[in-house]
């Protein structure tokens, strides 16, 4: 923990020193485009390494990060991902990132329709829930083929997302599985539907081949004070099906090494569901680049 505390302030300083007056330090631009799927316009951030604006650099090409919940995801995983990728880190490649916008989150990130509105922990309006499938759809046949269009893309493909986010690369994950090669699940709200996607990915695991893909978990600690992990497993009621459902899908992964599926989960103790994604990714980073992209 307190080397990550260390990179923190590392990143902070980082940006800062080009941060001077009549300056500006700038991460991505905002882009857009028309959706003919989903019938309306849909925003999203771009960030490209800088190195890509001139020069034989100019030729360059790069993985892509596509993650969701932007306003919320974008500033902090695109600084982690420019300084881990420089050269005197080089951590991970340098990565196009595209945060992309939600006009209805439950919409985009919900697999399924609910009728009744979510639990206490997760207030909001069910009416526009189960999206998910036409949202999946406009990523595949127009954001994508829009950014390889526009941008100096590789093949190479990573997904992040947190929250309803997670549950949406879950989403991915189980039903358009080589849409990415690496996937970041950060505290999916696999409780969703009376668990139905996690039951449909026990079964996945379980029946097929994930070779050359990769995901990392990042679980964080929702329970009540005074309570431990195993507290939590063997628990029953409502307030800890959040945090049940995704030590649940841990387990899952841990029992089927025969897929090829390269995984790790991690549950955070010390950090919630709103501080574990910046940990989460930078552990992420780690573990699926170690031996570069796969």
């Amino acid at each position: 923990m307190k080397r990550f505390i260390l990179f923190l302030a590392s990143v902070f300083l980082f940006f800062d020193c080009d941060a001077q007056p009549g300056n500006q330090t700038v991460l991505g631009k905002m882009d857009s485009i028309q959706s003919k799927l989903l019938q309306e316009k849909r925003r999203f951030y771009v960030h490209v390494p800088t190195g890509a604006s001139g020069g034989e650099a100019a030729k360059k090409r790069y993985p892509v990060v596509y993650l969701f919940d932007a306003d919320a995801q974008f500033a902090a995983a695109t600084s982690m991902i420019q300084y881990l990728s420089t050269n005197y880190n080089a951590l991970c490649p340098e990565m196009i990132v595209v945060g992309i916008l939600h006009p209805d989150r439950r919409k985009d990130l919900t697999p399924t329709h609910v009728a009744a509105d979510p639990p206490f922990w997760a207030p909001g309006s069910s009416k526009t829930t189960g999206g998910g499938e036409p949202f999946i759809a406009f990523i595949e046949k127009e954001l994508m083929p829009y950014i390889d269009q526009r941008y100096p893309t590789q093949p190479y493909k990573m997904l992040i997302g947190h929250s309803l986010g997670g549950l949406a690369a879950m989403q991915i994950f189980v039903h358009h599985t080589r849409l990415f090669n690496s996937y970041v699940c950060i505290d999916p709200s696999m409780w969703w539907d009376n668990q139905t996607l996690l039951k449909e990915t026990k079964l996945a695991l379980e029946k097929r081949n994930f070779q050359g893909i990769s995901l990392y978990l990042g679980i964080a600690n929702t329970a009540e004070k005074g309570m431990n992990i195993n507290m939590v497993r063997t628990d029953t009621t409502k307030e800890t099906m959040h945090m049940r459902s995704i030590l649940k899908l841990q387990s899952y992964f841990e029992m089927n090494k025969q897929n090829g599926l390269k995984c790790l989960g991690k549950y955070y103790k010390d950090d919630s569901h709103m501080s574990v994604p910046l940990i989460t990714e930078y552990d992420a980073l780690r573990f699926i680049f170690n031996d570069g992209p796969k």
